[in-house]
């Protein structure tokens, strides 16, 4: 499967440049921290008939963290809290190098442009921080 780099850049400073779900977040909302670096997650979901209908976030971190934020909640707008926990474990898969098929990159949609997050082994955390707030906290 090829990846376009440049493309993978542009959309990345893109998403974090300017996030289509950042925005100051008022009420009750939950905060997670990296284990591995200075990212902080402020999130924020709206939830109706088992489905997320709305999310934002607020924080700070570096361009992975950011951008994978931001195209993981354009992504799972709309979806069950089990979808969204199969599409995070898919992602996990996807950005640890181990074998997905054509058709399953396909369904994580922007997200592809994290296909070599893992050569930069900090990375791998932002990239996946978000996402995994889903499987632990998220019920």
């Amino acid at each position: 499967m090829h990846f376009n780099p440049n493309q993978a850049r542009e959309l990345i400073m893109s998403h974090y440049t300017k996030p289509n779900n950042k925005m100051d977040l008022e009420g009750e909302f939950h905060t997670c921290f990296s284990t591995t670096c200075s990212d902080k997650l402020n999130i924020q979901t709206k939830w109706e008939n088992d489905k997320l209908v709305d999310v934002h976030f607020n924080g700070h971190g570096c361009a992975v963290f950011m951008a994978s934020t931001d195209i993981f909640l354009d992504k799972i707008k709309g979806l069950s809290l089990p979808e969204i926990k199969e599409l995070t474990l898919l992602f996990e898969k996807f950005v640890n190098q181990e074998q997905v098929t054509e058709e399953q990159v396909a369904s994580l949609g922007d997200l592809w442009v994290f296909f070599n997050t893992k050569t930069h082994l900090n990375r791998v955390a932002c990239a996946l921080l978000t996402p995994k707030y889903f499987l632990e906290n998220e019920q």
